[in-house]
């Protein structure tokens, strides 16, 4: 197991403490919160601390969030692609492959891990041997932001409360709600409709068992999907 560093300690004790300053105070309604489980926005969940190597991260992880599977590399997407094109060929055209190879050059530096514990995963995501990204799922249920434990709350509240710490309104594509000031996104909490209107998924929908929460050190802007967005307030 890697041994962990002082100055490692202290950093960690920093972030932390800046955790413990967004959330203060730990409890509501009676209702202690766990900080394994408090999210923090460019700070990462509780603690899988963003800039973690995943060494790092496997040292902190078991027995509060799981085992750590092997990584995949983001590196092995360029050969995949370009094994693709070479199969395809001649029904690929010009802007395609462009495209193709400029996806794997964007995944090249981005690797990937769960986190497997009771067979609910945390998905984990390193930018250059750095976690980067942090995803929980529904059945993380003591995930909690801001006091509020974000999936006990129905949809449009947690909506309204990423968009009152975001201090604006999110942008939202298919079942994507970002939030770019917190750089987090959520996933299956609304819905945009082949007209453009951003509607709030229902419990009784299939979709809402399969919300998630993730959040990122910076916000996830790629240039060539920002068209796909739209805005929508519901504060």
């Amino acid at each position: 197991m890697t041994r962990i560093l002082p100055w490692r300690l202290a950093f960690w004790a920093c972030l932390l403490a800046a955790a413990s300053a967004f959330a203060h105070p730990m409890e509501r309604n009676g209702a202690t919160m766990n900080p394994d489980w408090l999210a923090v926005p460019h700070i990462g969940i509780g603690r899988l601390v963003f800039g973690l190597t995943p060494e790092e991260v496997a040292a902190v992880a078991d027995p509060v969030y799981g085992a750590p599977t092997p990584l995949i590399r983001g590196g092995e997407a360029t050969a995949d692609v370009e094994a693709m094109i070479a199969e395809l060929g001649p029904s690929l055209s010009a802007a395609d492959i462009s495209a193709m190879r400029q996806a794997a050059a964007d995944l090249a530096n981005l690797d990937r891990q769960n986190l497997e514990k009771d067979r609910t995963p945390i998905l984990l995501e390193y930018r250059d041997g750095r976690l980067d990204g942090v995803t929980v799922e529904a059945r993380h249920a003591e995930t909690h932001v801001r006091n509020e434990r974000v999936f006990s709350l129905d949809a449009r509240e947690v909506l309204r409360l990423f968009e009152r710490a975001n201090g604006a309104p999110g942008r939202f594509r298919s079942t994507e709600a970002a939030f770019d000031n917190l750089a987090v996104s959520l996933f299956a909490f609304s819905r945009v409709s082949p007209d453009g209107k951003v509607r709030v998924v229902r419990e009784d929908d299939p979709d809402f068992t399969g919300r998630s929460v993730t959040l990122r050190r910076a916000p996830y802007r790629p240039a060539n999907e920002m068209d796909q967005f739209v805005t929508a307030s519901f504060d």
